[in-house]
């Protein structure tokens, strides 16, 4: 793990201040887990990101609970979600009540896909999740119940925010669409290998195409017919603009 001065400095690139303070963060690690406070300087750094793109708060606290094993990372998810023992990718989960992350310093024992060293990894996984956090809070459904087909948005707007769509996602999604292997249905996009890449720049070209005002209200959308009515368009044609603009 990297030193905490190096995740202060992370927070500073995104113009934190404690004095300026965001969302109210309830925080609860494990005594002793070496990596609590870094990641309470990233949580926080976060929440002002998020709360810096959306030009809003949010709405509560936010329940942010560092979970110092495998077990009982998903002992903390509710019991309606249903989600029984995660798979070692998964490491992070937001919904409109809480945030729940593995701890860094269990990562190498029970975590696989995720580098604990990596600082900017851990800030954009971090933030990607609280974005979770804010559009539960926003949304009629704080966990996404029923939302399934919209995952291309709740997921694509979590990649987006939390800066994850990487030049090297842009160029994966660039490269897909000039091989006719971008997705040709919405729910086709959050799913396979590049399903990041490409949830982040759909999400990514609804907000440059519809501005940011559309963006926030897209946060109350519980369907694809509902997001689309928003929007003024269709699939078909979603799908088709958004891939020439990716080209």
């Amino acid at each position: 793990m990297r030193t905490v001065g190096n995740a202060l400095a992370l927070a500073l690139l995104f113009g934190i201040c404690e004095a300026a303070q965001a969302a109210r963060l309830d925080f609860h690690a494990a005594p002793g887990d070496p990596s609590a406070k870094q990641v309470q300087i990233l949580a926080r750094a976060g929440t002002r990101r998020i709360e810096h793109f959306f030009g809003g708060r949010f709405s509560h606290s936010i329940d942010f609970r560092l979970a110092p094993t495998r077990a009982a990372f998903d002992a903390a998810f509710p019991p309606a979600l249903g989600m029984g023992k995660s798979e070692c990718w998964m490491v992070g989960m937001g919904i409109g009540d809480r945030m729940v992350l593995l701890s860094p310093s269990d990562w190498k024992a029970e975590a696989c896909e995720h580098d604990p060293a990596d600082t900017a990894e851990l800030q954009r996984l971090i933030a990607h999740e609280l974005t979770h956090v804010y559009h539960g809070q926003h949304n009629p459904h704080p966990d996404f119940a029923g939302e399934d087909d919209l995952g291309w948005w709740i997921e694509g707007l979590a990649v987006l925010v939390g800066g994850q769509l990487t030049p090297e996602r842009v160029r994966d999604v660039r490269a897909a669409v000039a091989a006719g292997a971008a997705p040709s249905r919405l729910d086709s996009v959050w799913s396979g290998r590049l399903r990041y890449a490409f949830a982040g720049s759909l999400a990514s070209y609804v907000d440059r195409r519809w501005g940011r005002a559309t963006t926030r209200r897209l946060l109350a959308a519980t369907s694809n017919a509902e997001a689309l009515r928003m929007l003024g368009t269709n699939e078909a044609d979603l799908l088709r603009d958004w891939q020439r603009a990716a080209r």
